[in-house]
């Protein structure tokens, strides 16, 4: 009886298993569906009480209409966003490597607390730092007119640099490239050491490349959250020629009535480059979310 009901007992846990993640999946996936056919509706449509699902009459031209709403297209605005995305990971990534190798590997007094502190920044709000941001950012010495002393200009104010420089620094990055860095045991620095290589050839030749799927993951969290600032760009830009598309979405929204069909199609087609990129990569991503592991 026991051996005949153990696997009548998996069977039921393995059904309500696949029945709880399908159940999860579609609560992940309906408000993308929701987004897709919502952008295919007329205003009067997407405004109907109670709403419907699936349009009516499938509009097309809300793509079009949205592409050309914002006054410098969106098609600008992406870019801009793909510029600020690419550059400030690209250049956060390097710098967090260099730390995090630091470190993982280096010996140096005052390491630990360094590190500490590198940490304790992630208890700071952003909101907390925009203004002090701002200050320094507009008072950058040598920069937009500014003399020694930070004035008599606009600094970086209003630049692809003031909006990328102060996320340059990632503590969350650091953090988890260290943790990836530590899990390469010891024995291949002894015998680099031995074959007289330098620490940034070790760095370069050995520990990146086993670290990849940790890099790549934080590489996608720092296109994504570039990708959907708002707050800071719309505060250090003034010009629509510099600003990211999620300030771009801010136009889709009138004072009276709102085209929510316009608006989910401006939403498709920014949501589209990261469902693709994460499409791409997903598998190396998840290797290295579970490989960064927290090691003392």
């Amino acid at each position: 009886m026991t051996a005949g009901t153990t696997p009548r007992r998996t069977g039921l846990s393995a059904a309500a298993l696949y029945a709880v993640l399908i159940g999860g999946a579609l609560v992940v996936a309906f408000p993308f569906l929701w987004m897709v056919l919502t952008s295919f509706k007329s205003v009067q449509e997407s405004n109907a009480y109670p709403p419907s699902l699936l349009p009516e009459v499938w509009r097309g031209q809300n793509y079009t209409d949205a592409w050309f709403t914002p006054p410098s297209t969106l098609g600008r605005y992406l870019l801009n966003s793909a510029v600020i995305a690419i550059a400030g990971t690209g250049i956060q990534v390097v710098i967090a490597t260099l730390a995090a190798y630091a470190f993982a590997r280096l010996r140096f007094p005052g390491r630990n607390a360094l590190f500490l502190l590198v940490l304790a920044t992630t208890m700071v709000p952003d909101e907390v730092r925009l203004i002090p941001n701002f200050m320094t950012i507009r008072g950058f010495p040598l920069a937009g007119g500014n003399d020694l002393t930070g004035s008599g200009g606009s600094g970086f104010y209003d630049t692809y640099a003031g909006i990328i420089l102060p996320g340059l620094a990632g503590a969350f990055t650091i953090f988890l490239l260290r943790q990836a860095f530590r899990q390469v045991p010891g024995d291949l620095w002894e015998a680099a050491q031995l074959d007289g290589a330098s620490s940034l050839r070790f760095l370069l030749g050995v520990m990146i490349p086993l670290a990849l799927p940790a890099l790549l993951t934080v590489t996608i969290f720092g296109l994504v959250a570039r990708w959907n600032a708002l707050l800071w760009p719309l505060l250090i830009t003034r010009s629509e020629s510099l600003r990211p598309v999620q300030v771009a979405m801010t136009f889709y929204q009138t004072e009276f009535v709102t085209d929510h069909g316009q608006m989910m199609a401006a939403s498709v087609m920014v949501t589209l480059p990261i469902v693709v990129l994460y499409v791409l990569v997903q598998r190396q991503f998840i290797e290295g979310v579970a490989g960064t592991g927290i090691k003392g």
